[in-house]
């Protein structure tokens, strides 16, 4: 079979036959949650992890699912063994799980919601930004504020995007390349539109404190191998003048793991990509998924592509 299958409300359906209502509270007003994990040669990680984070979404958001942290790693771990016959040598997939509060009602009222609509399905990682792992990223900081925790809690994992979106559209009318960077409402550092951010000065990481971003998974690793390389990292309120004044800077995330930042707002951070400090823990995110990431995805390149890189 080469068409992938995914996972809907208790069914294993092709992706093509995937449907989800048009009344559903997910799609009517982006009312709920999601998670997403990947595998590494062929291997999920932190699986579960991603599953225990999304049930605290659920417990913040007051959506009540009949299931455990344990049944949707089961879910989620059938869907990919299901699709991993499709998979080439260099390919992985991204494991996407998202439970929305289910059906509306014409009352509006969240309490009289239908059951939980649950699915799961899988896409490969987004390769095409793999140029940055030996260019760097241009982070631009944007005037669309993360919503605070006062408004909502940025630790919930929510489907509604709008947020980061508006924040993607300003980066990108600087530079189609861009990755945004939101400020607080106090005007510190809080994180990407997908991703957290790092960045290093003499030597040291630091990284915003978690009031006002989500916790990433990928984030919590690095602080996990950090010590193994010898990196030390504090977190803390920081303002862009200490992204400006900082040698090196990198973006987390599920799907590219650890980017190198160039440029920030249009200065150069460092032409020596990745910096020492990013290419430390680097080598260390390669040895605990056991595989090397940046030449997986550079391998998804043309050969034309691959040759123009420095």
């Amino acid at each position: 079979m080469s068409e992938r299958i995914a996972y809907v409300n208790g069914e294993f359906v092709l992706e093509s036959q995937a449907m989800v209502s048009i009344f559903d509270r997910g799609f009517v007003c982006g009312d709920g949650v999601y998670d997403v994990a990947r595998s590494f040669n062929h291997r999920p990680f932190k699986l579960r992890e991603h599953c225990e984070r999304l049930m605290r979404s659920l417990k913040y958001t007051h959506i009540r699912l009949d299931l455990s942290a344990a049944d949707l790693e089961k879910i989620a771990l059938e869907v990919f063994n299901r699709n991993k016959h499709l998979l080439g040598p260099t390919d992985d997939y991204m494991i996407w799980i998202i439970v929305t509060r289910g059906l509306d009602v014409p009352s509006r009222n969240p309490l009289e919601a239908g059951k939980p609509t649950v699915v799961v399905y899988n896409r490969p990682p987004y390769f095409i930004r793999a140029k940055f792992y030996r260019i760097g990223a241009h982070v631009v900081l944007t005037s669309t504020r993360r919503t605070p925790p006062e408004c909502l809690d940025p630790k919930a994992k929510i489907t509604n995007k709008m947020n980061h979106i508006q924040a993607e559209f300003e980066a990108k009318m600087v530079d189609p390349e861009a990755f945004p960077l939101l400020l607080d409402l106090e005007g510190n550092i809080a994180e990407s539109s997908t991703a957290n951010f790092f960045f290093v000065r003499d030597g040291r990481v630091f990284t915003p404190r978690p009031k006002n971003i989500l916790l990433g998974i990928t984030r919590d690793t690095i602080f996990e191998i950090a010590p193994s390389v010898n990196v030390e990292i504090t977190e803390g309120n920081f303002t862009p003048y200490d992204v400006y004044v900082a040698d090196e800077a990198f973006l987390t995330t599920t799907s590219f793991c650890i980017l190198p930042v160039s440029r920030f707002n249009g200065k150069v951070l460092s032409s020596n990509i990745p910096g020492p400090v990013t290419a430390r823990l680097i080598e260390a995110w390669n040895r605990s998924v056991g595989m090397d990431v940046v030449e997986q995805a550079l391998s998804h390149m043309t050969p034309v592509e691959r040759a123009a890189l420095p």
